[in-house]
């Protein structure tokens, strides 16, 4: 454990410096709008996220945007003239994010106290995870194996656990891929991912969870992206590639637009400064080539895909291009269904209660996705999983890890449990 009390302690000193000034002043907004206006804005402005408006008002999205001072004139104009409601929800991003900042840092300095190698009240720097794994494969060699997968762009070891007890020689079990961290301000999806592995490996490692699938599990798909949030600019979502045209102004590729699934049909997405820029050709990124490598490397045997992202209480399926549903799209529906309700059962009060649906028809249409992608090389069942954000958008307080984390477990075993009886 020495390696790992170590690297805490480096990294407990230094876990946020972000430049938060650079956010001084700037205001959140709910939009509500039609599908098409609010992804007609994608390329332009840097939507946090999307969801369904009520009920009562069917065909529309509320979208939470982001206004720099200097543009916040013209954009609320821009709604204005096209009826599109919209309510401020914050002032100053920047004040945000000083509190989250304060609160990781108690949080992390608590557990170095305790002696903890890791915990579920805080966020946790990407050299810290990957020695978690390490000491984990250490500690249960007949369980872990840890895959060092790649470099990513600026040279981070991208790594990945595959958990079996049969050291996945034995091709009569089902496999499961799950994924975090694809999009680099989504903090929260990562500890999902690391409680995941807790679960099976330290928690439970005779359940039939653990002895009858085997799992592949990425933690941090886009580390470099993952620490320049930390460092810099909290909100960074992509990769840091600059191996592309216009990179000198507008670094970094969105790993989940990077996928060989109708990549290259999206014009929003062929703009570099775009948030959600696609890369100059499918699979350009090293980071997006670790996961295809990860899924390929049992494909014939893997029953259940989850990328996990953040936020909006979401269980999204395919097609995600065109809005059709797959052959088996009421399949996907119930067990999206099944996982989301285990997650309410356990969910806090002032959570929403998770939406399950085809991608397209519940937000936008949407290509290159990991989910889109993973359905088309034959995984019967594909999800992109939306965490809560509360009223915090990507900022969940570190208080709230645990909840999430725990609530989401009960969810993805569910889905194990349907993979495992039909297998």
């Amino acid at each position: 454990m020495t390696r790992l009390v170590i690297c805490v302690l480096l990294c407990v000193a230094s876990f946020v410096q972000g430049g938060h000034e650079k956010y001084e002043g700037h205001q959140l907004y709910r939009v509500a709008g039609l599908s098409e206006q609010i992804r007609g804005l994608e390329a332009s402005l840097d939507i946090l996220s999307a969801k369904p408006a009520a009920r009562s008002e069917s065909g529309k999205l509320e979208a939470l945007i982001r206004l720099a001072p200097e543009e916040k004139e013209q954009w609320l104009h821009y709604f204005h003239r096209n009826n599109m409601m919209y309510t401020k929800i914050a002032d100053n991003l920047a004040e945000i994010f000083r509190k989250e900042e304060a609160e990781i840092q108690s949080k992390k300095a608590a557990a170095k106290r305790s002696g903890k190698s890791m915990s579920w009240d805080t966020y946790y720097r990407h050299e810290e995870i990957n020695a978690y794994l390490d000491e984990l494969a250490e500690e249960h060699p007949d369980l872990v194996t840890v895959v060092n997968a790649g470099l990513s762009f600026e040279g981070r070891q991208i790594k990945y656990v595959r958990i079996s007890s049969t050291r996945f020689e034995n091709l009569r079990k089902p496999v499961i891929v799950i994924d975090a961290m694809a999009h680099a301000r989504e903090w929260v999806t990562t500890p999902v991912a690391m409680y995941i592995i807790h679960q099976l490996v330290v928690e439970a490692p005779e359940s039939p969870l653990t002895q009858s699938i085997d799992w592949i599990i990425i933690p941090v798909v886009n580390p470099d992206g993952y620490e320049y949030s930390i460092d810099v600019d909290r909100l960074w979502r992509k990769t840091r590639s600059t191996a592309h045209d216009g990179a000198d102004e507008c670094p970094g590729v969105d790993v989940n637009r990077n996928f060989d699934h109708h990549w290259g049909t999206a014009p929003n997405s062929a703009n570099p400064c775009s948030i959600i820029y696609e890369g100059p050709s499918a699979f350009s990124e090293p980071e997006t080539r670790v996961v295809r490598s990860a899924v390929t490397s049992s494909l014939e045997r893997t029953s259940l895909y989850i990328s996990l992202h953040s936020y909006g209480n979401m269980f999204l399926y395919a097609w995600g291009n065109n809005g059709t549903l797959p052959q088996n799209g009421l399949i996907l529906h119930l067990v999206g269904v099944n996982m989301a309700t285990a997650i309410d059962e356990l969910a806090l009060d002032e959570a929403n209660r998770y939406i399950v649906g085809n991608a397209a028809n519940v937000l936008y249409y949407t290509t290159g996705t990991s989910r889109d992608w993973t359905k088309a090389v034959g995984i019967p069942l594909t999800y992109t999983l939306e965490l809560p954000g509360y009223d915090y958008l990507f900022e969940v307080p570190a208080k709230y890890v645990e909840q999430i984390v725990t609530e989401t477990w009960a969810g993805i075993a569910v889905g194990a449990q349907y993979v495992l009886s039909t297998w």
